[in-house]
């Protein structure tokens, strides 16, 4: 392990993220009137948010930060690829694509991770996935933030996963060997035509929360929670928002073997968006 690892890694060890992230929190979901409506220009002008595409173009409506940094955009702004198995769930960039091999996941150049540490440690939910494929989509700032149903599917399982909120950057992806499974992450379980399909919501430092369609935003814990459902109740078409960041992050999205062909032009660090093609 290099220098910089090393030094990183202890950095980020003693950085109290999970007090910046409840701070900056409570900050962005306050209302705080002019001062909201300065951190919005100034957010649209620094990420060159482009506020044509937005549902809700009337800025002094957004009550706080994070009513605009969770926007809404127009029903035409991200058409949806339908002649596919499945679309990408959320804009952002390509972290990495590829296969699971032997329960392993690339993270970066020379850095894998355990898929069972990233499901949360139940050897049957990774069954699902031995020797399938997965795709890491980062959500930076300037990103939409809402995810969408990748394909038509019923939920069937989550698994809330307390952890850190270090940084999910290209730096600390390629210097923190256990990122993704050391961070508090949302295990969504679907049952699909394809077999089970896993979108996990990783959560990093300043996000306020991740918010799903069907339980609000998930409460802070200090252990694993499992919840079932009945798949009668939750079933969601290809493109149905089913949650988001309150600030960025990555989703990563797993499918089991032979279940479909990844789309051949993605690969690591290409800009994508939401309801584009993933599979094929």
């Amino acid at each position: 392990m290099s220098f910089l690892s090393l030094f990183m890694q202890a950095t980020e060890q003693v950085t109290p993220f999970g007090l910046l992230t409840k701070l900056s929190g409570k900050l962005a979901s306050a209302p705080l009137g002019g001062m909201t409506q300065l951190l919005i220009r100034s957010f649209i002008k620094s990420y060159h948010i482009n506020l044509e595409e937005c549902a809700n173009q009337d800025l002094s409506s957004y009550k706080t930060f994070n009513d605009f940094f969770v926007r809404k955009l127009k029903p035409d702004a991200r058409p949806i690829a339908e002649n596919c198995a499945a679309i990408l769930p959320c804009d952002g960039t390509i972290g990495q694509v590829g296969d699971i091999l032997h329960g392993r996941l690339i993270q970066a150049k020379g850095i894998d991770y355990s898929l069972r540490a990233l499901l949360g440690g139940d050897q049957r939910d990774c069954d699902h996935f031995e020797s399938g494929g997965f795709c890491t989509i980062y959500l930076s700032p300037s990103n939409y933030h809402r995810v969408h149903m990748p394909l038509e599917g019923t939920l069937l399982k989550t698994i809330h996963i307390p952890g850190r909120h270090f940084p999910v950057g290209p730096r600390n992806i390629s210097n923190l060997p256990s990122l993704y499974t050391d961070n508090e992450r949302l295990v969504c379980l679907f049952g699909t035509e394809i077999g089970q399909f896993a979108v996990v919501f990783v959560a990093a430092a300043l996000v306020g929360g991740i918010h799903t369609s069907w339980s609000g935003t998930i409460e802070n814990r200090n252990k694993l929670k499992i919840d079932y459902y009945d798949p009668d109740q939750f079933h969601y078409q290809r493109g149905d928002e089913i949650g988001y960041f309150n600030y960025g992050s990555t989703v990563i999205c797993l499918w089991g073997e032979n279940a479909a062909e990844l789309e051949e032009e993605l690969g690591a660090g290409l800009g994508v968006q939401m309801g584009q093609e993933m599979l094929l």
